[in-house]
């Protein structure tokens, strides 16, 4: 796990203090009036002199002091670097109230075990304080001078001898505008800053459809942001990455390059959690789903990354991926898809050519900020995904949420040679980390597009079609912490039980419905539905559900939904053999999902 509480900045100002406690001691030594060490000739001896400094004998208790305030001095600047990371780590205010007492009272207690102690030993031996005290302040002052004298002339010898180095090379701190003179640069600077975010980025300017998201996720933009291609940048016109990236460089600040690898969680069962988060609804929220509702969204999660929640406006389609953010502690981006949405520049933002700063949506934003907290769950909810075509600015997502976790990455823009992007913007790929879930709303009106069955296929749908029953709340309601490495765990669990597991039979009469249906309807699903069904069905019964109920759910949501639209003659009776078939495998009422869509289709024929 990455130590998140000391980085490398923090480690350089601890040496560096370190160093400023050495100068202070060893100018303690020379300034002491024994001289038992050093000679009063000593050259430090003499600046203190020329300065107007009193010469003391510091005796024991002098260098003993001295020795403590050097210690305190290093154990303070590691404190406060301490707390001040704890309190970035977790999400506090770094310089609230709080924060700023507790780094006064740390300064206190050292400079009372540093000066105090040595002011206790200097009474003891009955001499004065006051030169004990003048003694140290003539220290501090004259090693903090020698101490910047020496940093400075190291700083600039450095700076001299690197900058010698490295001559011939660009250096475009100071000046951005710097020509690159090294042959093979100047070839790398045609390099293009940004590559296409649409097949066609001509046309899309051409209709005005360059679209992006601002604040709350909705926003517009001018039309040189429509494509990755509409010019093209060389290395000396690119800025700083503060710049090009704003948001994404503070994010860096803030966490210091450093993730949040592990957060608490409760201990908690799959089961416990869909009950408390029922409970939690009607009690708090005066929301009401009934159980397999709760257990069928919690299992989607370690099913798909991608859920759509589809039905009737009103039914509480928004609000259960919402609420259940709250209820776990979640992290949460909502935002409301717009009409204007045809390409991924929507949701992933696009690079300005005007402003030559790359334009960051909330959902680029938030994927940053979870990739710093990989062990918290986040979740973007597309309120009403289908007002807008989802294969047009969806269709990078999907396509990668297919691949290997590790390979769930999306490039933002080609980065020119020598450009130093964010910290989590390796090489312009924007990782997807496997804490992210994306959940999509689909209402079923005149005002929406069909969405397709590819878009289905990869997903886990869930259909609002009913208001539900108030209920009386029996047992705790109280939000939780969860974590995503413990609802991971959960979910493993599930799936290696073996008793949860679909075994052959299991798969013997789950054939013979969907052989029958392939045969009449021509309807089949591919290796992509099979693992979905065989992750889901362990987990929904670690949830408390059955597993008669997860398959009906799956028939239902994955082949049954494909018949819709479906008015050839043969259809009806085939549906009816399909229904019996159905009884005649499972037991009659066992598949109550399916046998209420096969009525409705059969009642619209």
């Amino acid at each position: 796990m990455v130590k998140p509480y000391f980085t490398r900045k923090n480690l350089i100002i601890i040496a560096l203090s370190f160093f400023y406690a050495l100068f202070i001691v060893f100018i303690g030594v020379c300034l002491d009036g024994s001289h038992t060490i050093f000679m009063s000739t000593n050259i430090f001896n003499l600046i203190g002199t020329s300065l107007g400094f009193e010469s003391i004998v510091a005796g024991t208790a002098g260098m003993v002091t001295l020795i403590l305030i050097a210690i305190y001095i290093v154990v303070f600047v590691t404190l406060f670097l301490y707390e001040r990371r704890y309190a970035i780590v977790n999400n506090k205010r770094v310089y609230s109230f709080k924060m700023i007492m507790i780094y006064l009272v740390t300064f206190i207690l050292c400079v009372l075990l540093s000066v105090g102690v040595g002011l206790i030993i200097q009474s003891n031996l009955d001499k004065s304080g006051k030169l004990l005290l003048k003694f140290i302040s003539q220290s501090a002052m004259l090693g903090t001078l020698v101490y910047a004298v020496v940093f400075g002339l190291v700083g600039f010898g450095a700076m001299l001898i690197i900058n010698f180095l490295f001559v011939d090379k660009p250096f475009k701190f100071w000046n951005k505008k710097e020509k690159v003179t090294l042959e093979e640069e100047v070839e790398e600077a045609d390099i293009d800053v940004t590559s296409s975010f649409d097949e066609n980025p001509e046309a899309l300017a051409a209709a005005g459809m360059g679209n992006g998201v601002g604040a709350g996720g909705i926003g517009g933009v001018g039309a040189s942001g429509v494509g990755e291609m509409s010019s093209v940048k060389k290395v000396d016109e690119l800025d700083d990455r503060e710049k090009v990236f704003p948001a994404l460089s503070n994010m860096d600040i803030e966490y210091e390059g450093y993730a949040i690898e592990r957060i608490d969680s409760d201990d908690l069962t799959l089961d416990q959690i869909c009950t408390r988060f029922r409970n939690y609804l009607a009690k708090e929220e005066e929301l009401y789903f009934d159980e397999d509702t709760i257990r069928f969204f919690v299992s989607g999660l370690g099913t798909s990354h991608f859920m759509i929640l589809e039905g009737l406006s009103g039914t509480g389609k928004s609000s259960l991926p919402r609420y259940f953010s709250k209820f776990c502690n979640a992290n949460l981006l909502f935002i409301p898809v717009q009409t204007t949405w045809r390409d991924r520049t929507s949701i992933l933002g696009y690079f300005n050519d005007f402003s030559k700063t790359y334009n960051e949506t909330d959902f680029l934003l938030n994927l940053y900020h979870a990739n710093y907290n990989p062990d918290q769950i986040h979740i973007f909810v597309l309120d009403e995904m289908n007002i807008s075509r989802v294969e047009y600015y969806f269709a990078d997502l999907l396509s990668v949420l297919e691949y290997p976790v590790e390979d769930w990455k999306l490039r933002l823009m080609q980065l020119p040679y020598g450009f130093i992007p964010p910290a989590k913007l390796e090489e312009g790929f924007i990782q997807i980390p496997a804490n992210t879930y994306i959940v999509g709303t689909a209402n079923k009106d005149d005002s929406t597009f069909v969405i397709t069955d590819k878009v289905y296929d990869r997903a886990v749908t869930i259909d609002f079609d009913y208001r539900n029953k108030a209920f009386n709340v029996e047992g705790d309601a109280s939000p939780i912490q969860l974590s995503y490495s413990k609802l991971q765990f959960l979910f493993e669990s599930a799936g290696m039980n073996p008793a949860n597991q679909m075994n052959e039979e299991d798969h013997s009469k789950l054939n013979i419905i969907t052989d029958f249906i392939y045969d009449q309807f021509d309807l089949t699903f591919g290796n992509r539905i099979l693992n979905q069904i065989d992750t889901l069905v362990p987990i929904f019964i670690e949830c408390g559900g059955t597993k008669e109920d997860a398959l009906d759910f799956l028939l239902t949501r994955k082949v049954l939904a494909k018949l819709e639209g479906r008015f050839e003659e043969y259809v009806k009776g085939a549906l009816k053999q399909l229904l019996a078939l159905i009884n005649k495998t499972y037991g009659s009422g066992v598949f109550k999902r399916s046998e209420k869509i096969i009525n409705t289709l059969m009642r619209r024929l």
